[in-house]
């Protein structure tokens, strides 16, 4: 039984009623332990997006699912081996790499296209960063991105990837592609090479180039040609005002969309019966012994041996170094980027996706997967298949072991040639320099960014290239706030003549001092009142509230005044206190029409 007290009985009434979970007015609700645990329990279940789903799934989707699943398994299982190649990796672990990510993406992901997988681009970073060194490297990395990731969906850190700018990731994407094509050149022509970086590549294989082999040339010029040409089929005018029109307009599109798995069937069956038929050598390199199967679980926190060597776990840790965040912010900004250009003007929630990308490298790594994020290709092959939900990455994860099962005996002769055309056909429409022209109509400072990501990645490495480009955007945000572009007008309203400044950013403390010393030399030239218009004004920090108390002092000493324009009225008390010595002057300005009142020195004026 609860005991009232008389005071306050009002309150004690609503006590009295509610005595579990009383919530006083204007108070915060209290709450039990019960209700803590029960909405913990309900932000965890939000977090497991298929149960959002699951309950209203169909025969329909069902259906749509399995042909967009299979649909994109025929196209992430090529892939992927090429990706390992590109990583320097067997061509098993692009494989672990697409099973582990289609699966996890079924449970936790939210948009329907995204297919999370090995990409290009996350090979060639990462291999930057564990190229001759052991495999463990580059597992290693895949688990610690995804903890990053991780931590970054939890905490709602997704904001960091804005300062990633659409110059310089179309500048970090073009140089990415072009580093790759110059990468596979030694596959295209057959030439051994060791050469690092796009430069050193190029200058290897023109110093060999006598040295080609004309096989591996030969069939990968005709892969190229084959997979531009079944690029293109799509484009064969076909009426599709009859059954067999449309049936042939869909066939047509399906041949375009396996023509990567096709090329790789074609070319590996050509070198499995020439292998057999006692004849030649086959001559051209083939990728060699697939392992068959999917590695047991293992958690990849432990020590690397190498021989007789053994190498501790943050000894690793500390070689993998500025990977631990470019990584994972490069495989977000890819994977929300998807997400936005699937969800046709929806709300993307970012924290979730980067949590479904974090769990997707966490379980991969723990099955010896490489770093992994969405696909553009791959999720526009799911969104031109019908796909209803995230349950079309279990059927492409389902194709993907059923290859480590059944076809792995003949990955062996897969040639390298094929996977080189692969990848190059693959990141060539990825290059993009028409979007130069319109920085330089729009920005210069874009205009820098995009050229010093671009020549710094060509020449000193992604990774390098990408920071910097980073680092230029930053620059020239920052080159805003502490120089702000600031107009000048001269006004006369109401017989008053006075200078209107307007700064076209907020203020604040880098950029106090620059326009104090502008407001300074119009004062003393023109001899009139000088007007900072504040519209831009967001908030004021110590720094600059003092500035200004500051410069209004100085006004006041060679009889001037400050006029602050339409400055919110929640930061005129910073102002206002403080500023009360002998010769300062601040007047509050609602609008111009108050232009015919001027405040006489010594004073602090409010006029509406």
């Amino acid at each position: 039984m609860v005991m009232c007290d008389e005071k306050d009985k009002d309150l004690q009434e609503q006590r009295c009623l509610e005595p579990k979970n009383w919530t006083p007015k204007g108070g915060r609700k209290r709450r039990t332990f019960g209700s803590a645990v029960d909405e913990g329990v309900s932000q965890l279940l939000r977090r497991i997006s298929i149960l959002n789903w699951i309950k209203v799934y169909d025969k329909e989707d069902l259906i749509s699912d399995f042909i967009a699943g299979i649909t994109l398994g025929l196209t992430i299982i090529p892939q992927s081996i090429a990706y390992a190649a590109l990583a320097g990796l067997p061509s098993q672990y692009g494989l672990y790499s697409a099973f582990a990510g289609s699966l996890v993406y079924v449970i936790f992901g939210t948009v329907k296209e995204v297919s999370v997988g090995p990409t290009s681009l996350m090979a060639l970073l990462a291999v930057q960063y564990t190229v001759d060194k052991p495999i463990d490297y580059m597992i290693m990395l895949a688990f610690l991105a995804g903890v990053v990731e991780l931590l970054m969906g939890i905490f709602k850190l997704g904001f960091l990837v804005s300062f990633i700018p659409i110059p310089v990731t179309s500048a970090f994407t073009s140089a990415t592609s072009i580093i790759i094509i110059g990468t596979q050149l030694k596959h295209l022509f057959g030439i051994p090479s060791n050469a690092r970086g796009f430069f050193q590549t190029v200058y290897s294989l023109s110093a060999k180039i006598t040295q080609f082999s004309a096989g591996d040339l030969v069939l990968g010029g005709i892969a190229i040609c084959f997979l531009l040409a079944l690029r293109q089929i799509t484009k064969i005018p076909v009426k599709e005002d009859t059954a067999g029109g449309r049936f042939l307009k869909k066939f047509l599109w399906y041949v375009s969309l396996s023509r990567n798995a096709l090329i790789v069937l074609i070319t590996s069956t050509v070198a499995y019966r020439w292998s057999n038929s006692g004849e030649d050598e086959v001559p051209f390199k083939l990728s060699g012994h697939v392992k068959a199967g999917i590695p047991g679980f293992e958690l990849p926190i432990h020590n690397v041996h190498v021989g007789n060597e053994t190498i501790p776990y943050f000894e690793v840790v500390k070689d993998l170094g500025s990977s631990l965040i470019l990584v994972p912010l490069v495989a977000i900004l890819a994977n929300v980027s998807i997400a936005k250009a699937f969800t046709a003007g929806k709300i993307v929630d970012a924290s979730q996706e980067m949590i479904a990308l974090g769990l997707c490298n966490i379980f991969g790594s723990c099955f010896s997967a490489m770093p992994t994020c969405g696909a553009f290709t791959r999720s526009a092959v799911s969104h031109s298949s019908g796909v209803r939900t995230p349950l079309a990455g279990m059927y492409s994860a389902i194709m993907t072991l059923l290859a480590l099962s059944l076809l792995t005996p003949y990955f062996y002769f897969i040639p390298k040639t094929t996977l080189a055309a692969v990848l190059i056909v693959s990141v060539a429409f990825m290059i993009d320099f028409s979007i130069v022209d319109t920085l330089r109509k729009a920005s210069k400072m874009d205009t820098l960014a995009w050229f010093c990501c671009f020549s710094v990645s060509l020449f000193a490495g992604v990774e390098v290239g990408l920071l910097f480009g980073i680092f230029i955007s930053v620059v020239g945000l920052l080159r805003t706030w502490v120089r702000p572009e600031i107009a000048q007008n001269s006004m006369e309203r109401a017989g008053t003549r006075y200078v209107k400044l307007s700064p076209e950013t907020g203020l604040f403390f880098p950029a106090v001092d620059f326009l104090r010393t502008k407001v300074i030399q119009v004062a003393t030239e023109q001899q009139v009142p000088v007007v900072v218009d504040c519209s831009t004004v967001i908030g004021l920090d110590h720094t600059s509230a003092k500035g200004l108390k500051m410069l209004a002092d100085e006004l006041g000493k060679i009889k001037q005044q400050l006029v602050l324009l339409n400055l919110k009225p929640g930061l005129r008390k910073l102002l206002v206190d403080g500023a009360k010595t002998a010769d300062s002057t601040i007047t509050f300005w609602e609008d111009e029409a108050a232009a015919s009142v001027v405040a006489p020195a010594g004073t602090v004026q409010m006029i509406a």
